[in-house]
């Protein structure tokens, strides 16, 4: 009787051995041989660059204004970096810019690049002292003040070695008849006395800026 079970746990112990097998070759999925075949590759690039140069001098120049003639002055910069950019003139100095802004219509301004006009105002007042008149809305009606903003796009898109043209006028309105005593005297002197304010000495003169490249779509940090 000891003799049969053991032979029937024997049996038992073989049997479930054979299942574990089993199941562990179907975990294992086929077993049969294939072919199989390998390409390696790899994944490099390049990086592109944002860079623009003037073609000409940046350092630009009216010269001997008179009021009553317009004088125009331009620039052409070129894109010599590896990618297309968007084109930025920005006027970085807030004191001149607030000079040329307290001109109100004693100075005509305007602003170009590649034909096409950007900016035309005579009257330039940008409200920074409280001169009447000016509501200092930032759509400014026609009839109000029309100050030179920061920042103005010249170009979109502009292809590396492509060359594009920025110009600037200005004209001393007819009515400023005054001169000084010896005559002649600097454009856009800066900085100016703010309306009640106390007397201020300018210690520079003109209108800085910064021709800027940015990537397609992106504006120009201020």
């Amino acid at each position: 009787m000891k003799l049969m079970l053991n032979r029937k746990k024997a049996i038992i112990g073989a049997g479930g051995v054979a299942v574990a097998l089993t199941m562990a070759l179907a975990a294992l999925g086929p077993t049969g041989a294939y072919f199989s075949d390998t390409e390696q590759g790899s994944i490099d690039g390049t990086k592109g660059s944002i860079k623009i140069a003037g073609v000409d001098s940046l350092d630009l120049h009216f010269t001997n204004m008179l009021p009553g003639e317009l004088q125009t002055v331009s620039e052409r910069y070129t894109n010599n970096g590896r990618s297309p950019q968007d084109v930025w003139v920005v006027f970085n100095n807030a004191e001149a810019l607030h000079a040329l802004n307290d001109e109100g219509t004693f100075m005509e301004f305007h602003l170009s690049a590649n034909g096409t006009a950007l900016f035309d105002s005579a009257n330039l007042n940008d409200n920074g002292d409280g001169v009447p008149g000016c509501s200092g809305d930032p759509e400014f009606s026609p009839d109000g003040c029309w100050p030179l903003e920061r920042a103005y796009k010249l170009q979109e898109n502009l292809t590396p070695g492509s060359i594009g043209q920025v110009s600037f006028s200005a004209m001393i309105a007819a009515k400023a008849v005054g001169q000084s005593e010896v005559g002649g005297g600097e454009w856009l002197p800066y900085p100016v006395k703010q309306q009640n304010g106390p007397p201020v000495k300018a210690t520079n003169a003109g209108l800085p800026y910064q021709i800027v490249a940015t990537q397609v779509g992106q504006k120009p940090s201020l």
